[in-house]
Parts: structure tokens; C-alpha cells; sequence
């Protein structure tokens, strides 16, 4: 069997270990939230998580009034599929304030439950990340992180509670949860990643973590100065990978202890980024155990791209586009049946025109043109 050049030799032999099904190559791609819609100037910031019923929750800002981030008049609406993402029921409102605003969703699976933990920030008016002030845990001042959460796949949600008091340290100037989709370590640990603005005004990214199924919050220690929106992902023995948003190529740090504490913070050539909020996920489907990344594959915020690492994040040896175009956030997970899903924000002229959600397999990541013969 020979292979035309470009065709890893690691890609092959996760091919060979997939099932018969996930061997040809699949995708499906559909726009869910497009700009204007009900009167909205804009939707942003994706969230996407898939229950343990197979239900597909996808959450986003609803920026009523122009694109700016908060304090500006933004909402959180959802749509769910009940279909893999072929259909999705119409658009509801989550979490509106009259006074104020929420955005910057994200979504957690607590798989021994199945209970979807769903996080927001909430900026009172006048209040976001860069007007926020130091020395409240919570009031009209603070930059807040709030949390709420479903037991029925996203029909109904519980109030929302503010975690702030529980987190963030008085001196801190400002704090809020990245946005996307969060994970549980296999310890059961729940893990949410933070952006953190100190009492030197220096950024970085952290952890919030759970270790009652989200009854009681705490914080971990920070990751490096200057880090921003990041992700995190389990790897085979255990060690939290942590990829940040950090210039212009992702920065790296790994921990031993369930992301508390990490190690020294490096980059990762390999994955240039425009400076915007990326994802990354594992992906275990029978033999095959992978890391899958996506991201804005450029120094400008466009080519929307997938990813795929056979060595725990070391090396990205196949990647695909998604979108070549305009793109900016995006989100993924792998889904219950083998494929994947990405919720991504994409445009023709601008990367914030829509949300579109993709779904594909390990076969169309690899494909890129090559045959196998």
C-alpha cells in the first residue's frame, strides 16, 4: 500500500484502527446564528457541549446592540439538536439583565451525573474586565462569574449563583471564565479555565477547579505573565495541558497535580494564532487517542482550522481548514457517534457575521485531496 506525500504514516494507522463507518470521509457544516437575526447586531463567543442523552447545546452572546464586549448590552441565548446538528430547535434567551450584561459562555459535562454546568460572566453597569476595580470579592464594581445548571439536557436551568466570592482574591482588578467548552479530569475534578488581571493590571490564565461536583470552588496558582483565554485537556497519564493564548503562536504549560500548579510556560511554533481564543479536546474512539485543536490558523483572525496530534501535543502533523476566510472563535468536542463537532465564528468580510456548526470525522481531517491506495 502506498501513500502520495503529505499522508502521515500516524494518520494511517488511526484510520486502520477506526471502525468501517469512520474510514470515508465525512462533513457536514450549518450556519445556527447569523448577524441581524431577531435584531441582533451581532452573535459571538461560542459554547458547545454534548449531553450524556446525545442532546447538542450550543450557547452565544447575543449582542443587542452593536459587537463591542461587555459592559455593552449583551445576553446569552441557546439552541439544542436533538439530531447530531442536522436541525436545531429555535433560538431562546438563557440569562438577560436588565441592568448590565452576561456573555462569554461556557460549557461542562460532570459525566458521573450528567449534569451540564453552564458559566457566564455578568458585568453590572458600567463593569467589564477593563473597568472592573480591585478590592471586593463581588458588588457593583466587580467583574462577576456566575454559574448555573441543567439536569434535563438544557430544557430548564437553575438560577444563576455567583461564584466570585469563592474565587477571585480582593486584590485582583478583574477576573472572568474563557469561553467554550471546559472539562472533567478523570478524577472527577471539574475544571474551568480563568483570565485573571492582578493588582499589577499583569493578565494571566488560571483554573477554577471543583472537587464536589461543583458544590464548592476554588482557584489554582497563575500560568505565566501575560497569558490570556486558554484551554485545557487530560492527557494519557494524567498531566493537564494547558494551551493559552499568549502573541503570536500558542504558549504551553502542563501540570501534575489536576491544574493547580504548572510548569514552566514554552510555545508551540506549530500553532500560530492571531492572539484569540482557540480549543482543544482529546479524542478516544477505540484504538484511536488523539489531541484535536482548532484556532484561527493565521496572524490575522482567519483559516479556521482543525488539527490533529498522535503524540500528546508535541507535534500537529495533519491539519485541514474549515474555514479559509474571516474566522475567529470556535470550540470543539468530540460527539458520542465517532465524529466531531466544532462551533466556530466565521464571515465573508468580517469574522463575526456568523456561527456555524461543523461536523466531521478523522477521515475528512486526513483527506486534504490524498488517497489511500
Amino acid at each position: 500500500m502506498k501513500m502520495k506525500s503529505g499522508f502521515s504514516a500516524l494518520m494511517l494507522i488511526a484510520l486502520l484502527s477506526l471502525p468501517a463507518y469512520a474510514k470515508h470521509a465525512s462533513f457536514s457544516e450549518r450556519v445556527i446564528f447569523h448577524q441581524g437575526e431577531d435584531g441582533v447586531n451581532t452573535y459571538r463567543i461560542p459554547a458547545l457541549i454534548e449531553t450524556v442523552k446525545g442532546t447538542l447545546i450550543a450557547v452565544v452572546d447575543a449582542r443587542r446592540d452593536s459587537s463591542r464586549d461587555l459592559p455593552a448590552h449583551i445576553s446569552l441565548v441557546m439552541r439544542r439538536s436533538f439530531n447530531g446538528g442536522k436541525d436545531w430547535e429555535p433560538m431562546r434567551t438563557i440569562v438577560a439583565v436588565e441592568e448590565g450584561g452576561v456573555g462569554d459562555a461556557s460549557l461542562l459535562l460532570d459525566r458521573s451525573n450528567g449534569r451540564v454546568w453552564y458559566f457566564h460572566s455578568y458585568g453590572p453597569p458600567g463593569i467589564g474586565f477593563h473597568t472592573a476595580k480591585p478590592g471586593a470579592r463581588t458588588g457593583a464594581t466587580t467583574f462577576q462569574f456566575h454559574a448555573m445548571y441543567s439536569d434535563d439536557d438544557g430544557a430548564t436551568w437553575s438560577s444563576p449563583v455567583d461564584l466570585t466570592p469563592q474565587v477571585k482574591e480582593p486584590q485582583w482588578q478583574a477576573m472572568f471564565a474563557a469561553s467554550g467548552t471546559d472539562i472533567q479530569a478523570s478524577s472527577g475534578r471539574l475544571l474551568v479555565p480563568l483570565v485573571v488581571r492582578d493588582e499589577r493590571g499583569i493578565v494571566h490564565s488560571f483554573n477554577a477547579y471543583s472537587d464536589d461536583h461543583g458544590k464548592t470552588w476554588r482557584h489554582g496558582e497563575a500560568i505565566g505573565d501575560g497569558t490570556d483565554e486558554s484551554h485545557n485537556v487530560e492527557l494519557k497519564n494524567g498531566v493537564i495541558l494547558q494551551n493559552m493564548r499568549n502573541g503570536k503562536t500558542r504558549a504551553i504549560a502542563r501540570s501534575s497535580d489536576g491544574g493547580v500548579s504548572f510548569g514552566p510556560v514554552s510555545h508551540d511554533a506549530a500553532l500560530i494564532d492571531p492572539g484569540c481564543n482557540a480549543s482543544i479536546t482529546r479524542y478516544r474512539r477505540g484504538k484511536t487517542d488523539v489531541l484535536i485543536f482548532t484556532n484561527a490558523a493565521s496572524t490575522r483572525r482567519e483559516n479556521l482550522s482543525v488539527k490533529v496530534s498522535y503524540d500528546e501535543g508535541r507535534t500537529w502533523p495533519v491539519a485541514r481548514t474549515l474555514h479559509a476566510g474571516p474566522s475567529a472563535y470556535s470550540t470543539v468536542i468530540p460527539l458520542r457517534d465517532g465524529s466531531i463537532g466544532v462551533l466556530y465564528e466565521e464571515g465573508t468580510t468580517s469574522p463575526y457575521e456568523r456561527i456555524a456548526f461543523a461536523r466531521f470525522n478523522l477521515a475528512w481531517i486526513a483527506q486534504r485531496g490524498d488517497k489511500l491506495r
